[in-house]
């Protein structure tokens, strides 16, 4: 019961009540026993010097000699009340009661009688009134008495003691009466304390159970509560501000889902993978990208046993190694993907876990390994004519110029490997200036059948040293195209070029070009070794070569074919390419319709 502060709140007010009435009653009872006792003593006090100023006996004299008259001064002169006894005792070694109110006790002595307290009687004999309420009475008797021994001095010696007994039960009877009454305020403050400690906290704890029934719907996830606001004190205000904390928790909640909905959104569809994992491994979200990736079937699935069977270096203790901070490769399915991780923080500002973010680099891994193979190409191409021409170069200056045949031979040999270094520079450049779009490319109308022509002229000698017969196939007068004129001999010396070099003796080439769904298509056949599968989608890279050694043989430098394709790309034409190996090769130019004149 006393864990509802309601209850609290009245107990709390009860005690309170309770301990003041409890010490104002005490400190009441104790003043007004206190007060009541001085007004006897006083009383006391002041009817034994009547007696004394009223009994001439007693004051001159010997009392030993007017023992009657003083008896009957106190007899006739002093009026004492009922519960009041005077006793006048001679100040002899016995102390004898010589007069008094109580005859019966005239003649003894009063260290023999229990109505005279001898501890006073004793104590006044140096001079001062005394008085005392006797303990032992409180036992013996209901009778309440204050006892009072007042000596009575003549010429500095003490003639006798006037003893005054006075009946205190009144007072006593008034302080219990006042007690009792004091405990019935208390009970009737106490039960108007309860009533209305009732009555105050149902006021207050009433809006605060209130409140407490709107904030456990709000942590269901109702936030549609209202508290209804009946004063303006703290309670009401408390009501208002739990409203106005309703209001901005709803603001606070929508924006936030509009945040998470934005956030879940970029994840899902970003490029990369996310990954969250906390520090015990457990991951906390995963987009789809990533949930590919490392073939994820459900986030409930430990990241240790998911990584494990793909890279086990990248374990969660292997993170932590690196404090939560790193990069890694991972290679999967063909693709390559940069892992960057990071940690991310708690409310209490330690480290929550751990978030991977997985980019795909295969494009720039092949391009970086595009780059290097390029650069080794060019460097081997480049080496290679330059060595021979140093050791031809060599020979001569160290007495073959001398002998005429064999230095025609060598000169011959030093001015055909330049030009192959010129050929080489002079395709490396004219790549270069096509990657940086520096080409001038001077569109016109072409016929195609005199361009188709004109290049085998070209190609005829050649064709014949090799015995390889071209076949040109009836291709109509009427058929133009917008090209660069250069650009478009270009692509078909070094296409048609090809089929002629790679197409063994006796072979055959064709050569043809027509209309397909408003778009030119030239199409360039051979019959001759033809190109495998795996090496199809990379002959158009950049010193690629099937067979190098052949191919260096030939004279080629690997950059005929990546000469054409940036060509054709520039033209917004496309280059396909259809091999069998031992069957021949046939590549395809195809320029849109757009710009056929």
């Amino acid at each position: 019961m006393f864990k509802s502060i309601r209850w609290r709140f009245v107990l709390i007010y009860f005690l309170l009540v309770f301990l003041a009435m409890s010490i104002v009653g005490l400190f009441i009872i104790t003043q007004l026993e206190k007060i009541q006792l001085n007004m006897s003593s006083k009383n006391m006090d002041a009817f034994i010097r009547s007696i004394l100023a009223s009994s001439t006996p007693l004051q001159e004299g010997n009392w030993v000699d007017s023992i009657e008259e003083i008896q009957n001064s106190i007899n006739d002169g002093i009026q004492v009340g009922y519960n009041e006894n005077v006793y006048i005792i001679l100040n002899d070694e016995k102390k004898t009661v010589i007069a008094g109110s109580v005859e019966e006790v005239i003649g003894q002595s009063a260290y023999n009688l229990s109505m005279i307290n001898n501890y006073i009687l004793t104590k006044s004999i140096e001079g001062n009134p005394e008085e005392i309420i006797p303990p032992e009475q409180y036992e013996e008797s209901d009778d309440v008495s204050k006892h009072m021994s007042f000596p009575v001095n003549e010429n500095g010696n003490i003639k006798g003691f006037i003893y005054l007994t006075n009946n205190i039960e009144y007072i006593y009877d008034t302080v219990a009466q006042s007690r009792k009454m004091m405990t019935q305020a208390t009970i009737i403050a106490l039960s108007l304390t309860v009533i209305l400690g009732l009555i105050l906290s149902t006021s207050i704890t009433g809006p605060i159970k209130d409140l407490t029934v709107k904030a456990k719907q709000m942590s269901q996830g109702d936030f549609d509560q209202k508290v209804e606001v009946k004063s303006n004190d703290e309670i009401g205000q408390l009501g208002k501000m739990f409203n106005f904390l309703i209001v901005e928790l709803k603001r606070s909640m929508s924006n936030l889902h509009q945040e998470k909905s934005k956030m879940e959104t970029t994840f899902k569809y970003m490029a990369d993978g996310v990954l969250t994992v906390d520090v015990k491994g457990n991951i906390i979200h995963s987009n789809p990208v990533a949930s590919e990736i490392i073939s994820l079937e459900k986030e409930e699935e430990n990241y240790d046993t998911v990584i494990s069977k793909i890279k086990s270096s990248m374990s969660l203790s292997d993170i932590k190694s690196k404090s939560y901070h790193g990069t890694d490769i991972l290679q999967r399915d063909g693709e390559t993907y940069k892992i960057d991780y990071a940690p991310f923080m708690n409310d209490q500002n330690e480290i929550g876990g751990v978030i991977l973010v997985f980019k795909n680099v295969t494009e720039q891994y092949k391009i970086e390994k595009m780059q290097k193979e390029f650069v080794a190409n060019v460097s081997h191409e480049l080496k290679t004519p330059i060595t021979t021409i140093k050791s031809y170069a060599e020979t001569l200056i160290d007495g073959a110029i001398e002998e005429p045949s064999i230095a025609k031979e060598f000169l011959g040999v030093i001015n055909s490997e330049s030009d192959r270094m010129s050929r080489l520079v002079s395709d490396l450049l004219k790549l270069s200036r096509m990657d940086y779009e520096q080409t001038n490319w001077t569109k016109e109308k072409l016929n195609v059948n005199e361009m188709v022509m004109d290049v085998c002229r070209k190609l005829r000698i050649v064709a014949k040293n090799k015995k390889i017969k071209m076949h040109i196939e009836s291709i109509s007068e009427n058929l133009n195209i917008l090209f660069d004129r250069d650009g478009f001999e270009q692509i078909m010396l070094n296409i048609a070029g090809n089929a002629v070099k790679y197409t063994p003796s006796d072979g055959n080439v064709w050569i043809d070009a027509f209309e397909n769904n408003k778009d030119v298509v030239i199409s360039i056949k051979d019959d001759g070794i033809g190109i495998p599968k795996e090496d199809q989608t990379r002959i158009f890279d950049r010193f690629y070569r099937v067979d190098k050694a052949r191919t260096r043989q030939m004279g080629g430098t690997g950059l005929g074919l990546s000469i054409a394709k940036q060509i054709a790309e520039a033209h917004d034409s496309t280059i396909i390419v259809n091999s069998e190996v031992q069957k021949g090769t046939e590549i395809k130019i195809i320029i849109p319709g757009f710009e056929i004149i």
